[in-house]
C-alpha cells in the first residue's frame, strides 16, 4: 500500500515536470516569436522614420521656395505700383 503510495506520487510528480517542460517550450518558442515581431516592428518603425525626415526636408524646401517666389512676386507688384 506505501509502495503504491509512493509510486503514485512519483508518476504525478513525472507528470506534472513533463506539463511543465512543454510549458516551458511553448513559452521559449512564444518569446522567440515575439522577439522576431519587435525586430520587425523596430525595422518598419525606422523606415517609416526615414521616410517622415525625407517628407519633412521637402516640405521645408516647398515652403522656401513658396516664401520666396511670394517675396519676389510682392516685390515686383511693389515696384510696379512705384
Amino acid at each position: 500500500m506505501e509502495l503504491d503510495m509512493e509510486q503514485r506520487k512519483y508518476r504525478d510528480a513525472a507528470a506534472e515536470i513533463k506539463k511543465l517542460q512543454r510549458q516551458l517550450a511553448d513559452l521559449r518558442a512564444s518569446s522567440q516569436s515575439d522577439h522576431l515581431l519587435v525586430l520587425e516592428y523596430t525595422e518598419t518603425i525606422n523606415n517609416f522614420e526615414l521616410k517622415i525626415a525625407t517628407i519633412r526636408k521637402q516640405l521645408e524646401h516647398s515652403v522656401r521656395i513658396s516664401v520666396h517666389l511670394y517675396t519676389a512676386a510682392y516685390s515686383k507688384t511693389r515696384r510696379a505700383a512705384i
